[in-house]
């Protein structure tokens, strides 16, 4: 991730952990030979009068429970211990040392039930209201109140505004692995359109394909990374509208870079900066053109050494720092542009090819 998400955005994330409990609480009452708690009692009491009128919740806790206590006690011991796995997050994220069971290690006869409570569960986030809003949009409206506008999984798309078109909620866990997490928020950061559904969809950001164990970031806590070109080969990459673009060289930046992997592998960010890259450079190229020319009509005439000496000042009064419109690649790449005019090999025609943008800028 390039950036993390506010922790406060997390004091409405209680409903996962009040459902789980009631769930665990019922299944201990049939293992010491009861019954779980009559409805609404079954609930804790600090989120009773909440949920006591969620009819559904009591229909699909029942639903487990029955079926639970159909099962022999070495699978309710599996159980038990597939809800204690799942839901040990954050921890999950970062220590690959924590195994964690997939929805398939249950009895056959609980998947179906379980399935139910979960896809009931994630639906509550944006239906549940507290003092007229949604879980679901009070926590983006927190998060956005911090002043995060991009998809930190990428910072490349913008997030639609608080009270819009709401923006997808990211199973970092899938649901259909890990239902016990489906309405935790810690398990569930927002992210943009490409993120969600084009790229990471229902990957498995714990396991890799071959079930090998991984970690991966925490939407709040991190690790983030920053994005280096450093090292990138100017005019030896692809030819894009007759232009020869650098080879570029694209590493996360960051410890420890074991997450970063996950990341990379989850929602293909190299390859998609080196897309970007591709598409929008000769455009940045163009822009600081334009915007040299409007500074300094003289600028037409200047030398070419004279001409790549403005480019830190268009990164820092222009790009600057951030997110928006992409600025921490363009920023990167104008770098990339800077290091090969000081090149001993490679420098004056670089300069002169910069250059030739800024004689012709209309």
């Amino acid at each position: 991730m390039l950036f993390t998400y506010p922790v406060v955005s997390l004091t409405c994330n209680w409903l996962n952990d009040n459902i789980i409990t009631s769930l665990v609480d019922g299944m201990l009452a049939i293992d010491g030979g009861g019954t779980p708690v009559a409805w609404p009692n079954c609930l804790p009491n600090a989120v009773r009068k909440r949920l006591q009128g969620q009819s559904g919740l009591k229909t699909k806790l029942k639903a487990v429970w029955t079926v639970y206590a159909d099962l022999t006690p070495n699978q309710r011991a599996t159980v038990r211990d597939v809800i204690a796995q799942q839901t040990n997050i954050p921890t999950l994220y970062r220590d690959t040392a924590l195994n964690c069971a997939h929805l398939n290690a249950l009895p056959a006869k609980v998947r179906p039930a379980v399935e139910e409570l979960a896809e009931y569960a994630f639906d509550k986030l944006s239906s549940l209201k507290v003092d007229g809003r949604a879980l679901r949009d009070i926590h983006f409206k927190t998060i956005q109140d911090s002043g995060v506008k991009v998809c930190p999984f990428c910072g490349l798309q913008n997030f639609q505004p608080a009270g819009l078109k709401r923006n997808a909620l990211d199973h970092l866990m899938p649901i259909s692995k890990y239902p016990f997490v489906s309405s935790d928020f810690r398990n569930l950061p927002p992210a943009c359109h490409d993120c969600n559904s084009l790229y990471k969809k229902d990957t498995d950001v714990l396991y890799d394909s071959g079930g090998k164990r991984r970690s991966c970031c925490d939407p709040y806590s991190g690790p983030a990374y920053k994005v280096s070109l450093l090292g990138s080969r100017f005019g030896e990459g692809n030819t894009i509208r007759g232009y020869k673009m650098p080879k570029w060289s694209i590493t996360l930046v960051g410890k420890p870079g074991f997450q970063a992997s996950t990341w990379d592998a989850v929602y293909s960010v190299k390859l998609r900066y080196e897309y970007t890259l591709d598409r929008d450079f000769i455009d940045w190229i163009k822009r600081f053109a334009l915007w040299l020319v409007r500074e300094d009509s003289a600028a037409r005439s200047a030398l070419p050494p004279q001409i790549a000496e403005e480019l830190p000042r268009y990164i820092e009064n222009v790009v600057q720092e951030g997110f928006d419109d992409a600025a921490f690649l363009k920023a990167e790449a104008f770098q990339v542009i800077i290091s090969a005019c000081a090149d001993e090999e490679i420098g004056e025609e670089t300069q002169a090819w910069l250059a030739d943008f800024v004689y012709y800028a209309t």
